[in-house]
């Protein structure tokens, strides 16, 4: 990771001028480029989102860049990010990275929410040469040019499948992966193991305009805690919760609900949510690192939760989303579970959904099981 370095593009000239696929646009060819795509790939809302951020950062000056939050835990809160925020951000993760300007980077997620909408500032504050494909279905078969990127964001889920698909030219293609957006089951960070290409996990959220720490998940680096980037520090509240300092933003600290275990003011081990911890018998169980160990397991989409329990308070239960409910599929799937879980993080209580609820970012939505 590098030292901070003089940026050749100023704060007030960051969104003035953008290079893709090798082509430089000032702001009226890249506002007529992305509505000619928009009008394309008509009914997309990736591609209208596109176009209206592109709007937004060039065409009406890029004071500020609207944003919202995933809503996992409540409504989406709708926020304004400064255009000063914005580049900071973005000249972090240049430092962080080593990313040079003209470095070739993929757009490969969609802009309606800030890990999108970031990649492309980075693009326009840094000089770098954005690429941009539909993030609908699998990466590699929707990018089309051999070209080697320098960087790309995804979400697990992406990453998984081009592993899976062909693990050879996701090394060729992509020098470093940053993957945001949700956990990292523990079967795919296995899947990493010996893979060329970089791959970190981000921590971050809307507020703190994106990732404020970093962990390897392969290579020598590999580690199971975050590290802070730049000037960020952390520290914990009276919860146990992290709260984070980024004197590179307007707003210098963010109170946050994960709960974690600190090691100095400058690395954490994120345990879970604590909106969705279980208290069972005295022991806290974290749903989300149940769901790490159990994702290769469960051929389901599913999620732990709380259940009242007279004996131990709270139970652990599972949910999952299947239309073939839970008695025809609980013998064999308690049977797996006893090869990776506990005893005291066995569910009790199992039950189905035919469809979970989900953000429009695609992150289940958590009920308790009835």
């Amino acid at each position: 990771m590098s030292a901070q370095r003089k940026y050749a593009r100023t704060i007030d000239g960051a969104f003035k001028e953008l290079v893709l696929d090798g082509q430089r646009m000032g702001p009226f060819e890249a506002y007529k480029h992305f509505e000619r795509l928009s009008e394309r790939v008509k009914g997309a809302e990736w591609s209208r989102d596109l176009f209206l951020l592109i709007n937004e950062l060039m065409m009406r000056g890029g004071t500020s860049m609207q944003a919202a939050t995933s809503g996992t835990t409540g409504p989406p809160k709708r926020m304004r990010i400064p255009r000063s925020d914005l580049v900071r951000s973005a000249r972090l993760t240049a430092d962080t990275f080593g990313l040079q300007q003209n470095d070739r980077v993929l757009l490969c997620l969609p802009c309606a929410y800030i890990a999108g909408k970031m990649m492309v500032v980075r693009a326009m504050a840094l000089g770098l040469d954005l690429h941009v494909i539909d993030p609908r279905g699998g990466v590699l078969d929707n990018l089309k040019v051999p070209d080697r990127f320098r960087f790309t964001a995804m979400v697990p889920l992406q990453l998984h499948r081009a592993v899976q698909e062909d693990r050879a030219r996701v090394e060729q293609q992509f020098q470093t992966i940053l993957l945001g957006g949700g956990p990292i089951s523990a079967a795919l960070e296995e899947d990493l193991q010996g893979l060329r290409t970089e791959v970190y996990q981000s921590y971050g959220s809307t507020e703190t305009v994106t990732h404020v720490a970093l962990r390897r998940l392969n290579g020598p680096e590999r580690s199971a805690w975050y590290q802070a980037i730049g000037r960020v520090t952390f520290s914990t509240d009276g919860r146990g919760c992290l709260v984070v300092d980024t004197p590179h933003l307007s707003t210098k600290r963010h109170v946050t609900n994960d709960l974690v275990e600190l090691h100095g003011n400058s690395s954490f081990h994120w345990l879970g949510r604590i909106d969705n911890v279980i208290l069972s018998g005295g022991k806290k169980i974290y749903p989300e690192q149940l769901e790490a160990k159990t994702a290769g397991i469960i051929p389901f989409p599913h999620y732990f939760t709380a259940v009242p329990d007279d004996r131990l308070g709270q139970a652990v239960a599972l949910v999952l989303e299947t239309e073939e409910g839970a008695e025809a599929v609980l013998d064999e799937l308690l049977r797996s579970l006893f090869n990776v879980l506990s005893i005291h993080e066995m569910p009790r209580r199992v039950a189905a959904l035919r469809a979970f609820r989900r953000t429009g970012s695609g992150k289940v939505i958590r009920h308790p099981a009835t």
